[in-house]
């Protein structure tokens, strides 16, 4: 219906659009006579100027546009126009790139256009005279030419120094005179800076300096010392300090020589005094002067040279010097000469100062200190003369150590340190240290210096390195390092030397004999446990196993693989710690079994070590690795034992190392580790002494 209704609508609709059609097309006209003219039609112009523009890259050109109409422009890869558009007169810049080659700019109109040729300049040979000029700190100018074949244009430096002006002229073709203008310069050091000529593809460089400000030179150092006869091989030098005018920073240099002609140099330094790190020969005259150096252009002055002559004594250690000691029986130290002792100790030390290696001084004493801490228990005590011990000076720039990171880079508060000691702070004991530059130092001892990173290494694996660290607190870290070339690890023990005593068994000498005793020298495994209801993960089982196929926890360096048994892994029979469930299984066995001679100590299967509570084992319930006490459980001293042997080429036996173990019982009651968070139901072989899991430092049980 409602269809059938619109047609005749439509039909109404197209007949009256027919009308008006018709009317209109009516009013038009026909054109014939009489009718109206339309508008006379307007003739479009455009033209540009230049039609031609040559370009270096860089450089910039303008184009003149001529137009009764709206126009576009496209321009060639390598150039930019601006404004890409406008209309009637106008002015177009164009701007050629480094890379521009030549191309058209076309310009558009209506129904016209017009093109301007873009090129690139020929390139001409460029030399400059002189190509480097020096002008006085005051204002003034300079000038130098340029021979060129073609065009060149000069580019200014950027950023442009505040003392360089400008350049007149800036741009040519063929030969010209340049002449750079500039202000006052107030530095007292010399500025520099370029000018750039090129022509197309072709540079030359002119180079500028500015002559550095007038500085007054500092005064010249006076009172030398020494002077005289009989000086020490390792003094003090020392001088008043000089005065600067313009209040610079000084720095002085300590110059010797033999001669008075050929000069030997220290590091410079701001103090006014400084100690030689080398000896100097004994009862020989030396040339001794003082050079002050403010930093800048002219600052440099002399001291008078003086004269002293050394005699034939010593007190302070020179760097790297070696020292071999021994422990007598009353515990005093008494430098011996005996090389023959097969199993060799160093000791070094880190963050101590110059000053602080006086012979009797405090490197001495901080070091014997953990020397002695060391032989006062089994077994290094009975064996003590297989042992060679050494200590080695090491001078660090600042006294202390580092902290905030184990990584040196990243300490929060860094010491220049030889060893680059850094202790990562908080609850952590971790320490970090430069390894490669301590086993620089280490292998100045006897029988290890040799060359070759390799070598030197696999000597280190035999001589495990002590690091005492000039600082008081409570941590401790060895590192062990793998490598290839033979060797099978080098053990570094990292203990500061003064962190106070806590509870029942800290202190320097508790820790160190953690560290070095048992780590180091026995590298045994931590016995401790900081999760007690955790079980020991698989992939620090797959680390364990690695460390031992290298000499760890086994220390024997005869490790063997029994692939046959590996679910057990039984076959690693020679460590302290165990991962077999079962004490049959266990590597202690054989102590177990005499209980005649070794019941006291209770030697059975003990649950948790290596920080975990469940899934790995220790042989007694208390031990050095456990919270420091002064006592190494049966097995670490066996173990111990074996590796004194083995280094020494003699056969590790039972029953000698019985006959000879002079520590059966232990007298030290029960360590039970714990977690901070455990509570007393879930602790395993609960005790008196129990460790904070952080600081592994002892506490009572409430």
């Amino acid at each position: 219906m409602r269809t059938t209704l619109r047609r005749p609508r439509l039909t109404a609709l197209l007949a009256a659009l027919s009308i008006i059609s018709l009317i209109t097309v009516s009013c038009g006209g026909g054109g014939g006579k009489g009718e109206k003219p339309g508008p006379t039609p307007t003739t479009e112009t455009l033209s540009a100027s230049p039609t031609t523009l040559t370009l270096a890259g860089g450089a910039s050109g303008t184009i003149s546009v001529s137009s009764n109409v709206a126009w576009t422009v496209s321009a060639p890869s390598g150039y930019t126009a601006s404004p890409t558009s406008g209309s009637n007169n106008g002015t177009i810049t164009v701007t050629a790139s480094a890379t521009a080659a030549g191309g058209t700019l076309t310009i558009k109109g209506k129904t016209k256009s017009v093109s301007v040729t873009l090129s690139a300049p020929s390139t001409a040979a460029i030399t400059l005279d002189p190509e480097a000029v020096t002008i006085p700190a005051a204002a003034g100018n300079a000038t130098f030419k340029v021979n060129c074949t073609g065009s060149w244009s000069i580019t200014l430096p950027s950023p442009k120094p505040a003392w360089l002006s400008n350049v007149t002229p800036s741009s040519g073709t063929g030969n010209a005179t340049v002449t750079i203008v500039t202000g006052n310069y107030t530095e007292k050091t010399k500025g520099q800076t370029f000018l750039t000529v090129k022509s197309g593809t072709n540079s030359k460089y002119l180079t500028i300096t500015k002559e550095a400000a007038p500085n007054t030179p500092p005064t010249k150092p006076t009172g030398l010392k020494p002077t005289g006869s009989n000086v020490e091989t390792i003094t003090t030098f020392s001088w008043n300090a000089s005065t600067d005018g313009n209040n610079d920073k000084i720095k002085y240099t300590v110059m010797l020589s033999k001669d008075n002609s050929n000069w030997t140099s220290f590091e410079p330094t701001e103090k006014t005094s400084v100690m030689n790190s080398e000896a100097l020969e004994k009862s020989t005259t030396y040339y001794y002067k003082v050079l002050a150096d403010d930093g800048y252009e002219g600052g440099k002055t002399e001291s008078d040279v003086v004269t002293f002559t050394t005699g034939s004594t010593k007190s302070y250690w020179a760097d790297g010097e070696v020292k071999l000691y021994e422990v007598n029986s009353d515990g005093s130290i008494t430098e011996v000469t005996s090389t023959t002792r097969p199993f060799k100790l160093i000791y070094t030390g880190d963050g101590y100062t110059q000053d602080l290696f006086k012979y009797g001084g405090q490197f001495d004493t901080e070091v014997d200190k953990g020397i002695k801490a060391l032989f006062q228990i089994e077994p290094y005590k009975y064996y003590y003369y297989y042992f060679a011990i050494y200590k080695v000076a090491a001078y660090s720039n600042e006294a202390g150590m580092s902290t905030g990171s184990t990584e040196w880079d990243n300490a929060s508060t860094k010491k220049d340190t030889k060893f680059k000691c850094s202790w990562a702070g908080g609850n952590s004991t971790g320490i970090g240290c430069d390894t490669r530059m301590v086993e620089t130092y280490a292998a100045k001892c006897f029988g290890v210096n040799y060359d070759g990173g390799n070598e030197i290494r696999t000597k280190l694996s035999w001589s495990p390195i002590s690091v005492i660290i000039n600082a008081d607190q409570y941590a401790g870290t060895n590192i062990w390092s793998s490598g290839m070339g033979g060797m099978k690890m080098v053990s570094i023990a990292q203990t500061p030397a003064r962190h106070p005593a806590s509870g029942s068994y800290g202190g320097f000498e508790y820790t160190l004999r953690h560290e070095y005793g048992g780590h180091g020298i026995g590298l045994l495994g931590d016995e401790y446990v900081y999760y007690n209801t955790t079980p020991y993960p698989l992939d620090n089982q797959s680390t364990f196993r690695y460390w031992q196929s290298i000499g760890a926890y086994a220390n024997s360096y005869l490790p063997q693989w029994d692939s046959a048994n590996n679910g057990w892994y039984s076959d690693y029979d020679h460590c302290n710690l165990s991962l077999t469930p079962v004490v049959e299984g266990a590597n202690w066995k054989t102590f177990s079994d005499k209980v005649d001679i070794y019941g006291a100590c209770k030697i059975n299967l003990h649950a948790g070590s290596a920080t975990y509570g469940v899934g790995i084992y220790r042989s007694e319930n208390s031990s050095c690795m456990i919270n420091n006490i002064p006592h190494f459980n049966t097995f670490s001293r066996w173990k111990i034992y074996c590796r004194i042997k083995i280094t020494a080429g003699e056969t590790p036996d039972v029953e000698d190392f019985i006959a000879h173990d002079f520590d059966k019982t232990n007298n030290y009651g029960s360590a039970a580790p714990s977690t901070k968070s455990a509570t007393p139901d879930s602790r395993r072989c609960e005790g008196p002494i129990l460790i904070d899991p952080y600081h592994k430092k002892p506490y009572k049980m409430k």
